[in-house]
């Protein structure tokens, strides 16, 4: 059941990140799940618990460009400006999210990323331009301007 698996991650990353087994089962649910709503738990919870570890920013990255989820690529992107800007992969997927992703929610939470945390990149600025004139939807061209 979604539910259950949903609340074992929290669980789990809440009261067993020390146990080893615990980091495992998050990297296959991030991976593997059925449910969107479990592999965003996962992302999330190993951003929270496990970001020293390098397989959760190669799960973040895999996430954030892969996953058939808007609200997975959403969450992974987040997650990759919060705890990995000093990647060089991380601005890049975020450029990349901000201009190319096929769902604006996916796009609004890149271009906001990019303002937040990227202001002195040279492509910042004509990335939020570009958005904010030319993306079909408006919820986009708003957050550009925010």
């Amino acid at each position: 059941d979604n539910n259950v698996r949903y609340a074992a991650v929290q669980e789990l990353a809440k009261n067993f990140k020390d146990d080893p087994e615990t980091k495992s089962m998050l990297k296959q649910r991030a991976t593997q799940d059925d449910n969107y709503v479990v592999r965003r738990a996962a992302v999330q919870e190993l951003a929270n618990n496990f970001k020293d570890d390098p397989g959760t920013k190669s799960i973040l990255k895999e996430r954030a460009t892969q996953d058939d989820d808007n609200d997975v690529r959403r969450a992974a992107v987040q997650e990759l400006a919060k705890n990995f800007k000093d990647d060089p992969d991380t601005k890049s997927i975020i450029k990349q999210s901000a201009t190319q992703d096929d769902n604006w929610d996916v796009r609004i939470a890149a271009v906001q990323e990019l303002a937040n945390n990227f202001k002195d990149d040279p492509d910042t600025k004509s990335i939020i331009k570009q958005s904010a004139t030319h993306d079909d939807i408006w919820d986009v061209r708003r957050a550009a301007v925010q």
